[in-house]
């Protein structure tokens, strides 16, 4: 019963055996008997936000002289092929896998082998490299993650230590910083570097929460633009009604004359809706209009000649004799006679010849009486 529940232990401390005791070596397996020094060992173990964990066992070899680096040539296409006497393969964490705690479906799976040699400082190195995934290898709850029983097994723990030149080092999942931990935490990184024993539990301590920062936002919600067009709208169509509202010069509403805002439309909308404004009004703004118009007066500059001319036709009860509005204008007789002959033809005003005088009055209005300039 003893033989077939052989102590994992003997496994793991195969692993340690690559750097333990002097004279201690891996053998080729050739006649030559060439023995390898292991120079060092990691176990690199990345975890994942799912519990599952990348595993990278690393060991590396010092190539001193042209025997030792052909007998690693050898020794690398072997391991490799999977064929390689060496200390340690994947059956070795497939055991410890099936010896996990009772519920743990763990299983080791895209396993690779590789080696390379690469020069540090002038000395030539060799590396074997064995890497697999290791399923279901921390218990993940949420925000919580834990390593808890990874490393047990029913016999005690499957990694008892690390041999002086071994090294362990555990890298946190993504989006997890550590909680709690045997040893200082390095930019989330965790390590342990040899000669060091495990007891039961020791690695289990081992925990982690979620990263809870808050995110640098890049840019506005769709809620908040949202809220932002609704506004604008509403400003807008405020502002619109509110134009609406106001009257508009010679319009419905319009009683003060020196609010016309000069256009033809509104001195002609005054006239056929029967402006009846006041004598003393008109005479009011006929002085303001002769005197070069009062604040409240748009500029004459920016009337049209004939908006001029029905200005002062209706600042005058609609009737001026033809010299007068040459006066008031100081424009010559040439233009004024040119442009009243234009807007009689147009409809505008009306051109009556009484003697040596030309009067001129609105459309509609009799000849009354006007007084001798």
């Amino acid at each position: 019963m003893r033989s077939e529940r052989r102590p994992l232990l003997w496994l793991l401390l195969a692993v340690l055996a690559l750097s333990l005791g002097a004279g201690g070596g891996v053998a080729t397996g050739h006649t030559t008997q060439q023995e390898l020094q292991p120079a060092a060992t990691t176990f690199d173990v990345q975890l994942t936000p799912s519990g599952d964990a990348d595993w990278t066992v690393s060991t590396q070899f010092r190539l001193a002289t042209e025997n030792e680096t052909e007998a690693f040539e050898r020794l690398a296409a072997r391991f490799e092929a999977g064929e390689a006497d060496l200390a340690y393969d994947a059956e070795t964490f497939r055991e410890a896998a099936a010896r996990g705690a009772p519920g743990r479906e763990m299983a080791i799976r895209a396993v690779e082998y590789d080696s390379n040699t690469t020069t540090r400082d002038g000395e030539r190195v060799g590396r074997l490299s064995l890497q697999f995934e290791w399923t279901d290898f921390a218990q993940t709850t949420g925000e919580s993650y834990r390593l808890g029983d990874a490393f047990n097994t029913t016999d005690g723990t499957w990694l008892p230590g690390l041999a002086s030149d071994q090294a362990l080092v555990i890298r946190p999942p993504d989006g997890y910083s550590v909680e709690t931990a045997p040893v200082p935490v390095d930019n989330g990184v965790l390590r342990w570097d040899g000669r060091q024993s495990f007891t039961p539990g020791y690695l289990g301590q081992i925990t982690y929460t979620g990263e809870t920062s808050t995110p640098v936002p890049n840019g506005p919600s769709p809620a908040v633009l949202g809220g932002v067009g609704a506004l604008i709208v509403l400003i807008l169509a405020g502002g619109y009604l509110w134009w609406q509202r106001q009257p508009t010069a010679g319009g419905p509403g319009t009683t003060d004359s020196g609010s016309d805002d000069g256009t033809d439309g509104a001195a002609a909308g005054a006239v056929a809706g029967g402006s009846t404004a006041s004598d003393d009004t008109n005479e009011t703004t006929a002085g303001a209009t002769a005197a070069g118009g009062d604040g409240d007066e748009p500029d004459p500059e920016l009337l049209s000649d004939e908006e001029r001319v029905l200005r002062l036709l209706e600042a005058n009860d609609g009737r001026m004799k033809q010299g007068t509005i040459v006066e008031e204008t100081g424009w010559s007789n040439a233009k004024v006679s040119q442009l009243l002959s234009a807007m009689d033809e147009a409809g505008e005003i009306e051109k009556l010849r009484i003697g040596r005088e030309n009067l001129i009055s609105l459309p509609g209005e009799g000849v009354g009486d006007i007084d001798d300039n």
